[in-house]
């Protein structure tokens, strides 16, 4: 018999795993955490796009709030929970005489939790800009 020590695959299996199981881990965390940021940018924008909108069509009131109420009802319909809010609407446009093209914007920005645990975790915020035109021959504000 020889003193020669023969290597065999037995356990490799194990030390595969080991290294292998952590990796696709990462891989699927990195995952979902762009479907979150992706989702949630789209919320955004459709809030975005729904308060200008909206504030464009609105007649008598206040638009800003009328805006900021819409923006905020269009991110809860779209399930998307925000740790701050903040509805910015642009009216320089809005007084403009009879007439005149004129125009809302609106910019909504939202707070997200990138992970829904119960302690603290780490948050990015998205943020979206719409124009929605008015009716040039309403009646003057």
């Amino acid at each position: 018999m020889s003193n020669r020590r023969r290597y065999t695959e037995a356990g490799s299996a194990s030390v595969e795993l080991a290294v292998g199981a952590p990796a696709f881990a990462l891989l699927l965390a990195l995952v979902l955490l762009a479907a979150r940021v992706v989702t949630s940018q789209q919320a955004v924008e459709t809030a975005a796009w729904d308060a200008a909108r909206s504030a464009s069509m609105t007649r008598e009131g206040n638009v800003a709030a009328r805006a900021q109420q819409v923006a905020t009802a269009s991110l809860a319909n779209q399930e998307l929970t925000c740790a701050d809010t903040d509805v910015a609407v642009d009216l320089s446009e809005y007084a403009t005489q009879p007439g005149t093209p004129s125009s809302i914007t609106v910019a909504v920005s939202c707070t997200v939790r990138l992970w829904d645990l119960p302690f603290d975790t780490p948050s990015t915020t998205v943020s979206s800009q719409a124009m929605s035109p008015t009716d040039s021959w309403r009646s003057a504000p």
